[in-house]
């Protein structure tokens, strides 16, 4: 390797190319003389690239950049060559020799030579300074915009490629690839490509990850998922688009605006005209409809779009055409005035009224103002889409349709039914809010005296849409059940049975009686939804895999996607809880992939991926986690949802040493409803530990002591706070607490953990763990719980701390047996602070000699049992002081806590004793 390499934060989305340009030059180091290949279009990043990899090797290496001028012809031969050599002759003031052909250039090199041969001299020159520039030490030709590039330019470059033999000089080129055929620029990239040790690099795009990444870096906060996709949708992920437009809003900057504009108006009118006419349609536009809507086809048409594709503007796709980037269509577009932009929907409109293209007729009728026609076609549209699984284009077009909406219209429907119609695809795509706000203007509209049912559905829809969004859908559901007359066999009131069991949970008792009447009037009337939800409300409570097994296959026949998700849900439940992580996972998988093929990504599947993260997260699978929890977090899903990721992300970053990334997860969740309550006070709370903190952690437990809401959900989402509790209370012995206020915040833990029921063996386990916290005794029952779950950073958490009580106790083999199983498991986790605190652990502890005298003072006071304000009476002296010794001697003794260091005292027998 030529040199260490340290990359910015601010660039992203280019590790893999950055990693081979490296590559490359270590090649060209180690073997021989090496180019590299950067092609890409305009904006996408060549230029950076190289920037930063030049950034990236310090001193050690030479880089010299030329780059060819948008002239075209021969208008400045060898302009990329003129500027790299006089970097390396003015700049880094090489001078090895005579060279007459290049004193033409450079006065300072000398007499010039005459001119006859000089074409080949000049060559042999370049190349001979070049080679004596690289044995010194390597050196990087950068040679930009090679599609710019000057027949001469052209030729000294492949005479390079040829030639150069000595080691340690890498040729770096980016060009922009040519759009039809190889142009003169087709011969030298075959050849160069040819070469040996030659590396070619095509930069994509960025994807909405890395548009969100990059957006992350300019901005200096993580952006929100909706300003991600839309900036991605923009910009195409070209990351020039994307920096343009980070703190824009939906007009296009001017700046960029002008520069996207820049050459189209010198395009002859008929070009230009048609080139308006495609921005109008909004995206790809088949070429029939295009030559329908301009009133020409044949040569003409034809000869007018060779001239767009040519000059980059339009891409050929399918059987159609496309703008080479949205930004450009948009800057168009925006660059129209009203009355033009009217007139040309208007053409689409008629072109489109018979077609059957409802969506596109839909959006051009309404932009060239034909409100009657724009009506009917987005009715149409979205009962298509609603079809295809397209729920967030259905929401957006029964918007419309509420816009323009006219009672005299013969839609087949009235407006309470689109309200109702919008709700559900709102549940559907994940918009809750909106969709609440659909339904609660249905309410307004409805009359629940004449029409209970139909108030009824609304109400149970907004329950549903309130629940996803905040957990608050309960009194809807109530009232709903108010509305609807106690018949045994009425299939909607069973349906409602069903969903407000579902939003008791946990509240067992209640859920388990409406749960079984919604079971009982499903098979009573044979209606397989409310059969449904029964099945899963009382096989969950049963942990009967029977029933949801049942719940499944009537799903399935039903072909109900909702539910389809909802059966996963309570299958990874049952399985997390029973400690099969595997098994749970898989099921959650399942319902993402499900979710995802049909349009349900952004609101089921999202809910799915916190059971998939956080049952791979427990069963040591990290990297599959991260990867689960990042692709899900780039959707713009609900916010309880995404809170819940967020958290889940931030636990998994704590545990890996991430300390920026968990604090900024949990920044974002600090704040939040009860949906993440838990979740977020465990990562608060063993993020204030890692910080060094336990005061704000232990701060913290008070509060989640002190909600009820603690004795409302699981026994199994609540014990982890209570283990991330008592974990915290041996970081504040640690750090100087009093031993009575610690010992009284583990009495409240005893009491919560007492006062809860036990869910399942994963619970069991958390309870194992966390008396053995509180007891510091028993650790042999918590390792062979979690071994038995086989959840492996629990496992090695486990076995660390039962290392430490058995060598307090003088137990050294059974101590350093458990340290190196514990090591093991924490290296292969890359957990790597539990990691650090083995090995410190492990490390041979020092001999008590190496106490001060006062430390030996303070030491005997520990052993009584003296707090630090105590201990600072006693010795007169201040807190801070006594603090201060404390955190010496636990130090030198390599002890956790006072209780161990006391115990590491009275083992080796001090004389202070």
């Amino acid at each position: 390797m030529v040199a260490e390499r340290v990359v910015s934060p601010v660039f992203v989305g280019r590790g893999e190319e950055l990693a081979a340009l490296a590559a490359a030059l270590d090649t060209a180091v180690e073997q021989g003389p090496a180019a590299a290949l950067v092609a890409g279009e305009a904006g996408i990043g060549k230029s950076r690239l190289l920037a930063e990899f030049a950034r990236s090797l310090g001193p050690g290496v030479r880089v010299v950049e030329g780059a060819c001028a948008e002239l075209g012809g021969d208008g400045l031969p060898y302009a990329p060559f003129v500027t790299v050599l006089r970097r390396l002759i003015r700049v880094e003031g090489v001078l090895p020799g005579p060279y007459r052909q290049l004193a033409r250039w450079f006065p300072e090199l000398g007499e010039a030579g005459d001119a006859e041969g000089g074409k080949h001299r000049l060559y042999e020159e370049v190349l001979t300074l070049v080679e004596r520039v690289a044995a010194d030490q390597p050196v990087v030709v950068s040679i930009e915009d090679l599609h710019w590039a000057d027949a001469a330019t052209r030729e000294l470059l492949g005479f390079l490629a040829r030639n150069l033999t000595q080691a340690g000089v890498l040729l770096a080129i980016t060009y922009r690839p040519p759009e039809t055929g190889d142009g003169p620029l087709g011969p030298l990239l075959a050849e160069l490509a040819r070469r040996p040790r030659t590396t070619t690099l095509r930069l994509d795009r960025l994807d909405r990850q890395g548009v969100a990444r990059q957006l992350a870096a300019i901005l200096g906060a993580e952006p929100d998922a909706a300003a991600v996709r839309r900036v991605h949708e923009r910009s195409d992920g070209n990351p020039l688009f994307v920096e343009a437009l980070a703190r824009a809003g939906e007009r296009t900057p001017d700046s960029l605006r002008d520069l996207l504009l820049y050459g189209l108006r010198s395009l002859p009118g008929p070009a230009r005209e048609l080139l308006c006419l495609a921005s109008a349609a909004g995206g790809r536009v088949g070429h029939r409809l295009l030559a329908r809507v301009a009133g020409q086809d044949g040569a003409e048409l034809d000869a007018l779009l060779r001239e767009l594709v040519g000059r980059s503007l339009l891409v050929t796709a399918g059987d159609g055409y496309d703008f080479r980037h949205a930004l450009i269509r948009h800057a168009v577009y925006e660059d129209l005035l009203p009355g033009e932009r009217a007139r040309l929907h208007a053409r689409y409109t008629e072109a489109l009224r018979d077609s059957g293209a409802h969506a596109e007729l839909a959006a051009h009728a309404y932009a060239a103002g034909d409100r009657g026609p724009a009506l009917s076609a987005a009715y149409l549209a979205a009962d298509q889409a609603r079809r295809s699984y397209a729920y967030e284009e259905q929401v957006g077009l029964l918007d419309q349709v509420l816009e323009l909406w006219d009672p005299e219209a013969r839609l087949g429907a009235d407006r309470i039914d689109v309200l109702i119609a919008a709700a559900e695809a709102c549940m559907l795509s994940g918009d809750y809010a909106r969709g609440i706000d659909h339904a609660t203007a249905g309410l307004a509209a409805v009359d629940e005296r004449r029409e209970p049912e139909r108030a009824a559905q609304l109400l149970e829809h907004r329950g549903r849409l309130r629940h996803r969004l905040n957990a608050t859908g309960v009194s809807d559901w109530e009232r709903a059940l108010e509305l609807l007359p106690a018949t045994p066999d009425g299939v909607q009131r069973g349906r409602l049975l069903g969903v407000l069991a579902m939003g008791l949970l946990p509240e067992v008792d209640k859920a388990r009686e409406l749960f079984k009447e919604a079971l009982d009037v499903g098979r009573r009337t044979g209606d397989a939804t409310v059969t449904v939800r029964g099945l899963l409300g009382v096989g969950s409570m049963t942990r009967d895999l029977g029933m949801l097994a049942e719940a499944r296959t009537l799903a399935e026949r039903l072909d109900s996607h909702d539910l389809l998700m909802t059966v996963p849900m309570y299958e990874a439940t049952l399985h997390g809880k029973a400690g099969d992580q595997d098994r749970g996972i898989e099921a959650a998988r399942d319902g993402i992939r499900h979710a995802r093929r049909y349009g349900l990504g952004r609101s089921r599947g999202a809910e799915l991926a916190r059971y998939a993260g956080r049952g791979l997260i427990l069963a040591g699978r990290w990297d599959e986690a991260a990867a689960v929890l990042a692709e899900s977090l780039q959707e713009d899903s609900p916010p309880l949802s995404r809170q819940a990721l967020r958290a889940l992300a931030g636990y998994l970053s704590l545990l890996r040493g991430d300390l920026s990334a968990a604090a900024d997860a949990a920044a974002a969740v600090e704040h939040t409803g009860s949906g993440t309550l838990f979740p977020r006070y465990q990562l608060l709370c063993l993020l204030a530990v890692a910080q060094g903190d336990p005061e704000r952690a232990d701060l913290l437990l008070d509060r989640a002591l002190a909600d009820p809401a603690l004795t409302q959900i699981y026994s199994s989402d609540a014990r982890p706070v209570l283990v991330a509790g008592a974990l915290a209370q041996r970081a504040r012995l640690a750090h100087g607490a009093s031993g009575e206020r610690v010992a009284a915040r583990q009495a409240e833990l005893a009491a919560a953990d007492a006062a809860l029921g036990v869910d399942g063996r994963l619970d069991r386990a958390w309870q194992v763990m966390l008396r053995a916290l509180i007891e510091d005794d028993g650790w042999d029952h918590a390792v062979a719980a979690w071994r038995d779950l086989r959840q492996p950073y629990e496992l090695a958490l486990s076995l660390f701390h039962g290392a430490r009580a058995a060598l307090a106790a003088g137990d050294r083999p059974g101590g350093t047996d458990r340290l190196r199983e514990a090591a093991r498991l924490a290296d292969d986790l890359g957990a790597a602070p539990l990691a650090r605190e083995i090995a410190l652990l492990g490390r041979p502890r020092p001999a008590q000699d190496g106490l001060t005298e006062r430390e030996r003072d303070v030491l005997r006071l520990i052993a009584e049992g003296l707090s630090n304000r105590q201990i600072a009476a006693r010795l007169h002296i201040s807190p801070s002081t006594a603090g201060v010794h404390v955190s010496h001697i636990l130090t030198k003794l390599g002890a956790a806590t006072r209780t161990e260091a006391a115990a590491i005292a009275f083992r080796e027998g001090s004389s202070t004793m």
